[in-house]
């Protein structure tokens, strides 16, 4: 007698019940643990002291005299730079060319725009300054860009509403020159 091929045997329909499994608790315990942590860090943060920011007279940085000559000679040497590119633009300011007029304007305002900007840089990288020489070099470079402006607008030097600036700039100028020596 032959044997019919046999046929696997079908899986039971359902799995057979086993124990009862247990919820699992690390993910409460996780939350727990972490919604502590974030509890801890707030009451630590409200309760912390706030630190004071503010600069103090006491906490206002000294310098080497060293430190401060280094300063006031770089001040210096970039007003002069200034100076030079303002004075070497404006060499051709009585012509009679109106191309030349365009091109000592434009070269004017250039270095006016550039000039004060150049100043400023140059003040607030050394920090060394002496106070008086960095008060006159920022009236100095204001009075530049007020002056720039007026430029802008149409004035011309000889304008009354030129005055102020011009004023300030020559008296910057001459504060400066006297504090470079």
């Amino acid at each position: 007698m032959v044997n019919p091929p046999s046929t696997p045997s079908a899986p039971p329909p359902w799995l057979p019940a086993g124990a009862p499994r247990r919820p699992r608790r690390w993910p409460t315990v996780a939350w727990l643990v972490a919604i502590t942590l974030v509890a801890v860090v707030a009451i630590v943060g409200w309760l912390r002291p706030l630190q004071d920011h503010k600069t103090s007279a006491s906490s206002t940085p000294t310098y080497t005299d060293q430190q401060v000559a280094t300063a006031k000679s770089n001040v210096c040497a970039a007003f002069e730079k200034v100076q030079h590119a303002v004075d070497l633009a404006k060499t051709h300011a009585g012509s009679t060319d109106y191309t030349t007029q365009l091109a000592t304007a434009a070269l004017t305002h250039v270095a006016l725009d550039a000039g004060s900007r150049y100043l400023l840089t140059k003040l607030a990288a050394e920090p060394a300054t002496p106070p008086d020489l960095a008060a006159a070099v920022r009236n100095e470079a204001n009075a530049e860009q007020e002056a720039l402006i007026g430029y802008l607008n149409g004035l011309t030097a000889s304008d009354p509403a030129m005055q102020p600036a011009l004023n300030a700039d020559d008296e910057a100028t001459a504060t400066i020159r006297r504090l470079c020596k």
